[in-house]
């Protein structure tokens, strides 16, 4: 099967030009001007890409695709779908399901139910505890070593300086990534004993809760440990000013590439205000900061502090975000509205084109050392979004594809959407529609010769 996209916009040396998109058994085959399409009869099908712009695939390092175990928020038909109806080409899905994937038993059910449901391509994180060191070792095709330091969804918890110095002696090892939920589980206990006490029920606490401090005595501890070991760390969904001090710091006492960060477009977006309006539906792990934090956030992006953008895609039902602030799961979904909402900041200004396809598809690649994705260049994956910088829409809760059936951008207007999604040269969406396709494992790259089958 062969594909042409004619006339779309590429970005190129931070501009976008009118190129022609050849695709041959999945890889691109050729860019060429827009002017030539002499042979474009040799392929099998052929797209009108002009007046649009071809991205490169969204790689979404941060999903919780919730199987095994929470099929009923989500599961890989579902998710994959909710993905490619945002550009999404490549997943990375998260270690806390029930049983969570810390066996190499478990990680290789989960490959199993993925191949057979996915539409899209993806890739798994090992979950970090107590005692399984010898199953990471022997894990093969690993995003990361997932540890969690403060508790979430699930029960994978790592609050032991020793036994998190012990991981990450491991990591460094054998050359894998280390990505860590920062929090101090043990302040974490404090605050909301504190509040329990004094009889606080509503949602509004939980940015109290797991405050600033948390996160930031977590993530100095994190970069402190992965310095003296020298291993690679990455930190997932950094939330506030403190930390991105740390991790500016980090940066330059690191070697080059030891050290990353994550952003998800919740905490960049959405303030803890929105704790008053929205109750649960706004309660996550780390919790919605202040404007502040959120204006710190913007500027860790442009000063490359920020390496990524995520979803931490995390969805619950309405039911269990309808229960009481104590026992509603933390967790909000994103994995397809992220995209739109980056489409628009590109059309406010705020972000450039290039700096969207760093945070979503070529950084990632990067960091997790994804073979041949994440860029658009003669032989890689063929993985496309193709977007209408010009249409505007309402994010609604009422026609998200995720199972849960919501989201936390409800309501927002924002200019520009996805059109196509294209996996390997195989359309998966168009204009709402998805169509069959097999996803397939991602291949992750070392530098070193340790990790042998």
């Amino acid at each position: 099967m062969s594909l042409a996209i004619l006339g779309c916009s590429i970005v190129e040396n931070q501009r976008l030009v009118e190129k022609n998109v050849f695709v041959r058994e999945g890889k691109i085959y050729e860019i060429t001007p827009s002017s030539d399409i002499s042979n474009k009869r040799d392929f099998d099908i052929i797209i009108d890409g002009r007046k649009k712009v071809l991205l490169p695939g969204v790689i979404d390092a941060h999903v919780h695709f919730r199987v095994p175990g929470g099929e009923h928020k989500e599961d890989w038909t579902t998710g994959s779908c909710a993905a490619a109806s945002g550009g999404v080409t490549t997943v990375l899905d998260m270690p806390n399901t029930s049983p969570p994937t810390t066996t190499v038993d478990r990680l290789n059910e989960k490959r199993i139910i993925a191949s057979n449901k996915s539409i899209i391509d993806f890739g798994f994180h090992f979950g970090a505890e107590f005692g399984n060191a010898n199953e990471i070792e022997k894990a093969r095709n690993i995003a990361s070593i997932k540890i969690f330091m403060g508790s979430s969804t699930g029960n994978l918890l790592i609050d032991d300086d020793a036994e998190l110095y012990s991981i990450f002696e491991l990591a460094e090892k054998h050359d894998l990534l280390c990505t860590v939920h920062a929090e101090n589980e043990r302040l974490i206990k404090l605050f909301s004993d504190q509040a329990k006490f004094n009889g606080k029920t509503s949602p509004t606490i939980h940015p109290l809760i797991r405050n600033n401090l948390c996160a930031a005595e977590a993530v100095s501890k994190a970069e402190l440990f992965s310095r003296f070991v020298g291993n690679r760390l990455h930190v997932c969904h950094v939330s506030t000013k403190e930390e991105l001090d740390f991790i500016k710091l980090g940066k330059k006492l690191q070697r080059e590439g030891r050290l990353s960060a994550e952003a998800t477009m919740h905490h960049l977006l959405l303030s803890s205000a929105a704790m008053l309006k929205s109750g649960n539906y706004a309660k996550m792990n780390p919790p919605l900061r202040s404007k502040e934090d959120i204006s710190a956030l913007w500027s860790s992006l442009r000063e490359g502090v920020i390496d990524i953008i995520a979803s931490d895609h995390a969805p619950h039902t309405r039911e269990e975000k309808d229960k009481p602030y104590w026992q509603a799961p933390a967790g909000v979904p994103g994995v397809e509205t992220n995209l739109p909402l980056l489409l628009n900041e590109v059309n406010r200004k705020t972000l450039s084109f290039e700096d969207l396809i760093n945070f979503t598809s070529k950084n990632p690649a990067k960091i997790y050392r994804i073979k041949n994705k994440g860029e658009m260049k003669r032989g890689y994956d063929a993985d496309f979004a193709l977007v209408d910088m010009d249409i505007e829409q309402i994010l609604s809760s009422s026609n998200v594809k995720t199972k849960c059936g919501w989201t936390p951008f409800n309501g927002i207007t924002v200019q520009g959407a996805v059109e196509k999604t294209i996996v390997r040269g195989k359309i998966v969406f168009d204009k709402g529609e998805f169509f069959l396709n097999k996803g397939k494992e991602v291949e992750f790259t070392r530098s070193t010769t340790s990790e042998t089958e």
